[in-house]
């Protein structure tokens, strides 16, 4: 298992701070001082390291550690509350808007995970909130963001986004950033019946407002699904989300509900990986026979590109026309229901010619690659 800036499994720094933020005793004084002394403090907390500084500040504090980086390490996590309140109250802003219109919520991601799992507002630190709502609502919940002063990004998009995306992203005149889904995952876009995630859930509240949460097995389906993807920003939270959601001792995970949406929606690659390497480098407790009956689970050739995809490129922007092309690809494979190979190859025509604007099949290869040169003549490599 290759660890590289961006991928979904830390650096040996990154992995050292998540041991020293997670773990006790001995295992987790002997991890921050090698940190410690790996690292420049002023210069070597790269993003995804920062937002792992409050909850390894709340573990040193808890196991009455004493070091002269406490002082700053306890700035940070008092910041992070401070900012986690402001994000609360504007969410719950929203919340108020969608249920007054008649539209359900889950909200999904950093906020449930703060108030249910965590139970503190300091050590997950978040930039956005992400609110979940029935794709029949998804329409209804745009114009009422955008009424209400929310700015859609690329709003020459929507109509894709509607039909073949997950989401959307807006920013309102504070610079706060809302994530609106009408899917939860990529991989669940055809398959998906309601009962999935809006089936079982937990209500909680935000900024006063009840909404809904996954539950929490969903919690962590998702926690490893969106987590196990490249990422320019490495996205080794989901390290720390998904020990917090296991050892939750409010919650359990409910492994048979665990084994069914990583068949159903075909992720058996993402939970393998991140299991065995929760189990292996943090002592996860995860069940034998979980690992016996997802050994079980068909791995097709779609499955395999979908992951390779996801652990090479995930959310890099592509570079290449053949990246372009492979992502196009991989993206598309990823959210269909479609089994048979001829079934997807069609499928993946009728897509790109929808992407295309309607071009004819023959002229889609042309208009990608114009697309490419267009590019790189208007962004020369310098």
């Amino acid at each position: 298992m290759s660890h590289t800036s961006g991928s979904p499994f830390p650096l040996v720094s990154q992995e050292l701070l998540l041991k020293a933020a997670l773990l006790r005793g001995e295992e987790m004084l002997t991890a921050f001082r090698k940190w410690k002394n790996l690292v420049d403090f002023e210069k070597d907390i790269e993003y995804a390291s920062f937002r792992m500084l409050p909850l390894l500040y709340q573990n040193l504090h808890n196991n009455d550690v004493t070091d002269e980086l406490m002082p700053r390490l306890k700035g940070i996590y008092r910041n992070s509350w401070s900012k986690n309140q402001f994000l609360f109250y504007k969410t719950g802003s929203v919340l108020k808007l969608f249920h007054q219109a008649g539209i359900k919520t889950i909200v999904m991601k950093g906020i449930p995970l703060s108030i249910l799992i965590y139970k503190n507002y300091s050590t997950r630190p978040m930039a956005d909130m992400d609110i979940l709502i029935l794709f029949s609502k998804a329409d209804s919940a745009v114009e009422l963001l955008k009424k209400y002063g929310w700015e859609l990004h690329n709003p020459q998009y929507l109509e894709y986004n509607l039909k073949y995306g997950r989401s959307v992203t807006f920013t309102d005149k504070n610079k706060t950033e809302l994530d609106l889904h009408w899917h939860p995952i990529f991989e669940a876009h055809d398959n998906i019946s309601e009962d999935d995630f809006w089936g079982n859930t937990i209500p909680f509240q935000v900024g006063g407002i009840k909404t809904l949460s996954f539950c929490v097995t969903d919690l962590f389906f998702h926690t490893i699904v969106h987590g196990l993807r490249y990422n320019p920003e490495p996205p080794i939270r989901w390290i720390a989300d998904a020990m917090a959601i296991l050892y939750s001792p409010d919650y359990e995970i409910d492994w048979e509900r665990l084994l069914h949406h990583t068949k159903k929606f075909r992720v058996v690659l993402y939970m393998k990986d991140a299991l065995k390497y929760l189990a292996k480098e943090f002592h996860a407790d995860i069940p034998k026979d979980f690992f016996s009956e997802i050994n079980k689970i068909k791995v097709t050739s779609a499955d395999r590109l979908i992951f390779n995809h996801a652990q090479k490129y995930g959310d890099k922007t592509p570079e290449t026309f053949y990246e372009k092309i492979y992502s196009v690809y991989a993206g598309y494979i990823r959210q269909t229901s479609k089994n048979s190979f001829w079934g997807r190859q069609i499928g993946f025509l009728k897509y790109m010619r929808y992407r295309t604007r309607g071009k004819p099949y023959f002229g889609i290869l042309v208009y990608q690659v114009s697309l490419f040169l267009k590019k790189n003549n208007t962004n020369p490599k310098r």
